[in-house]
């Protein structure tokens, strides 16, 4: 509300020293990056176990549809102590111009896997650009409530494909397996940039609890993230949903599941457990983020917020 406030204020300035004709808001530059991916329990069981990793991106900026795959090809190495991205070699997702009331949807997807069966992740992203296609031809918004609206629609429909992810992708059928999902949108109004990231929250299972369950959340972690000290020796902390200085947003994926074993007897329980971390660029900054939106709050692990802002 603040940034939307100076924003009309410089306006209404601006438009009296024009005499009251107002000048068209130049285009802003923006970037969307990937700035972590951070292994918290690997897909992969063992002792040492390593994943490997890798994004694919849909969605559409002023209209016009984008896809991507992060590498281009074959996938980043992905362990506790081996960040498969870091802050300080940052992936961007998309780069580009937005010029007054344009915006962008991107959809972002983790994949623990190779990323070899190209066909079969083409079918599945395909799945999620047709949910979002309605929301995104127009290419422009008009107001707060339309931006919302592009992002509650969005979520809604593609919940209903992740809901059916293990169709596609599943340890059964010897697949690379579904990590996290979340959009991020980037408006235009009228020179001031507005966001928002929304993950795709609980799509199998309950909130709480030891059972099965996939979700995507912006959650506070446990005590279990691997990260090197100013002595460069590793310690576990808890990681918050957003970055210390309030310009990343981290997404938590996490699959619980149940593994047969070979020999019989009872099904081991298993966690996949990854972060990925978001940061939007507009004109050369990092733009900040608040997630305010607080849910659940029966005790600081289970407290998730429903979208960042």
């Amino acid at each position: 509300m603040k940034l939307r406030s100076v924003g009309l204020a410089v306006s209404f300035a601006a438009a009296c020293l024009t005499g009251g004709a107002m000048a068209p808001a130049a285009a802003v530059p923006v970037t969307i990056e990937c700035t972590d991916i951070i292994t918290i329990q690997p897909y992969n069981v063992g002792e040492g176990a390593t994943d490997q990793a890798y994004l694919m991106v849909t969605g559409a900026a002023a209209g016009k549809p984008i896809e991507g795959r992060f590498p281009q090809t074959g996938s980043w190495e992905a362990a506790p102590k081996k960040p498969a991205v870091n802050p300080k070699q940052p992936v961007t997702l998309w780069k580009g111009e937005l010029d007054n009331n344009q915006y962008v949807l991107l959809t972002v997807v983790l994949m623990q896997g190779k990323g070899q069966d190209a066909s079969k992740n083409q079918g599945f992203m395909s799945k999620l650009a047709n949910a979002e296609k309605a929301d995104t031809s127009k290419g422009t918004l008009s107001s707060p409530d339309d931006l919302k609206k592009v992002a509650e629609d969005s979520i809604k429909a593609e919940q209903a494909v992740i809901t059916k992810v293990k169709d596609t992708y599943s340890r059964e059928k010897k697949t690379d397996h579904y990590g996290a999902l979340c959009n991020v949108i980037v408006w235009n109004q009228n020179g001031t940039l507005q966001k928002r990231l929304d993950p795709v929250g609980l799509t199998f299972g309950e909130h709480n609890g030891n059972d099965i369950k996939i979700y995507s959340k912006l959650k506070n972690t446990r005590n279990n993230v691997l990260s090197k000290d100013e002595k460069g020796e590793w310690e576990e902390l808890q990681f918050e949903p957003t970055s210390d200085d309030s310009t990343e947003v981290r997404v938590k994926g996490l699959e619980t599941e149940f593994i047969p074993q070979a020999g019989g007897g009872n099904p081991l329980r298993h966690v996949t457990d990854y972060l990925m971390g978001i940061t939007v660029v507009g004109n050369g900054k990092p733009l900040t983020w608040t997630a305010e939106d607080q849910q659940n709050n029966q005790d600081a692990i289970h407290v998730y917020w429903n979208f960042a802002d």
